[in-house]
């Protein structure tokens, strides 16, 4: 008979979650009853979705959420969900692509640990500790992975691959999709630099260098509200609870198994995460893969180190179970189809009539009240805060704003105001006076801008 492959049986395992988590995140509204895998699930996927369907009509491309003014903020990962959207749509496109992520992981690790990945994998796609307030990797993978796995596979391949270009491609490629995360990770080359002096950490350092300067040059140059340090001097402060609640498993499991780079990695994720609140997800996504690489490369210390690790591994995966559930269950109200029937008029005659780069001015206040017309043109200001830390000066946006709905004057970049329930939830007795283009019985929408005279010579 045929002896059992443990670590495939967990990866299959791990992979019809992982099915079943498309299926379910994000699909199923609890007042109507029904499915739809058309439409945003919260206010972070309508801005995913946005960018997904222009982020192919420039470069770098313009920002869904800050009409007029150009992405600054990583968009490489977008690429893929963009190229299928065509044929899937943007939501479908996403969670397509959080199970070929999972999958090209599993063939990464297979190979660097064909003995003994499967709870490696576990931790980096299943687990999560108890009581934590911000989402563990594999809470987020589940759902987003689409955006933050490319780099974790990168950086996994620049640190433990055997060949030195693939390394090399892999970290340069790393530092242009997430920048941040590349500062810790540079770090952590920096310290195995001084600790091995090895020409590969010189050589694995200046390429990630190469990817921050051109992923800087590309992104960050388009951002001149404030310096490119600033936000991260207004996120300082010591709070190093939340990142200890995730650590702190992988701090148990530093006394049964030794690997010098994961323990650094680790190290550093907790001084990040403890320090640096830019953003807070990072540094513990960080944690996940120092795990996770500290059980598949590590060295046993104790007999007993893989009793320790199974048992740490599937109390991991029980708290993966109850964060998931409590986070994604949509009789929650955090994660459903957010649809409106009634716009589908108003914003067929939006694709119909405006031009791709049309900047509308509408309200987008948070997960209940959103401008599902951003999904097809530019907004003047989205949710904020998808805006605040990307160094644009958002105040004189949400200033100018609130001052339109007083004064009747729209801001110069909008060309059209989407006045629909939401607005007149909110602004019930503004009184524009721009021509009206568009009406139905749920709003109307304005037209600002007078059509460009063209003379034909």
């Amino acid at each position: 008979m045929k002896k059992l492959n443990v670590n495939l049986a967990i990866f299959i395992g791990i992979l019809v979650l992982y099915v079943a988590g498309q299926a379910l995140i994000g699909t199923y509204h609890p007042d109507n009853k029904q499915f739809r895998f058309d439409a945003p699930s919260d206010v972070d996927f309508l801005y995913y979705g946005a960018i997904i369907n222009t982020v192919l009509d420039s470069m770098p491309p313009e920002n869904p959420a800050f009409g007029g003014v150009k992405l600054t903020q990583p968009f490489i990962q977008y690429y893929p969900a963009a190229m299928l959207a065509g044929v899937f749509n943007p939501y479908n496109s996403i969670r397509i692509l959080n199970i070929i992520y999972l999958i090209l992981f599993w063939l990464l690790l297979k190979n660097l640990f064909p003995d003994k990945y499967g709870l490696p994998l576990v931790i980096l796609f299943a687990s999560s500790t108890f009581g934590a307030e911000i989402n563990s990797l594999g809470v987020d993978l589940i759902a987003r992975g689409f955006t933050h796995a490319p780099f974790f596979i990168l950086l996994a391949a620049a640190i433990f691959c055997r060949k030195l270009s693939i390394r090399l491609a892999a970290v340069f490629a790393a530092a242009l999709i997430n920048g941040y995360l590349m500062l810790i990770a540079m770090i952590y080359f920096g310290v195995m630099l001084i600790m091995k002096r090895s020409r590969v950490n010189v050589c694995l350092i200046a390429s990630s260098l190469v990817g921050l300067v051109i992923a800087s040059i590309i992104v960050y140059s388009q951002a001149t509200h404030e310096l490119f340090y600033t936000p991260f001097v207004r996120a300082f402060a010591f709070n190093p609870i939340e990142i200890i609640k995730h650590a702190a498993p992988f701090i148990i499991l530093l006394l049964f198994y030794r690997h010098t780079g994961m323990t650094v990695l680790l190290v550093i994720s907790i001084i990040f995460g403890s320090l640096i609140h830019y953003n807070p997800f990072f540094p513990v996504f960080m944690v996940y893969l120092s795990g996770s690489m500290l059980m598949a490369a590590g060295e046993r210390r104790r007999p007993q180190s893989g009793l320790v690790g199974l048992a740490v591994t599937v109390l991991l995966c029980a708290g993966f179970i109850v964060s998931a559930y409590g986070k994604y269950n949509p009789h929650n109200r955090n994660y459903y189809p957010r649809y409106d029937s009634r716009l589908d008029r108003s914003i067929n005659w939006v694709l119909d009539n405006t031009d791709d780069d049309d900047v509308f001015l509408a309200l987008l206040l948070d997960n209940t009240d959103l401008a599902l017309i951003m999904q097809h043109r530019p907004v003047y200001l989205g949710y904020i805060g998808h805006v605040a830390h990307l160094r644009l000066n958002w105040q004189d946006r949400y200033n100018q704003f609130v001052k339109m709905f007083a004064t009747g004057q729209a801001p110069k970049e909008v060309g059209y105001i989407y006045f629909g329930p939401v607005e007149n939830k909110y602004f019930p007795e503004a009184h524009l006076s721009y021509p009206i283009v568009y009406q139905d019985e749920q709003g109307k929408i304005y037209k600002t801008k007078r059509d460009r005279l063209r003379f034909d010579l």
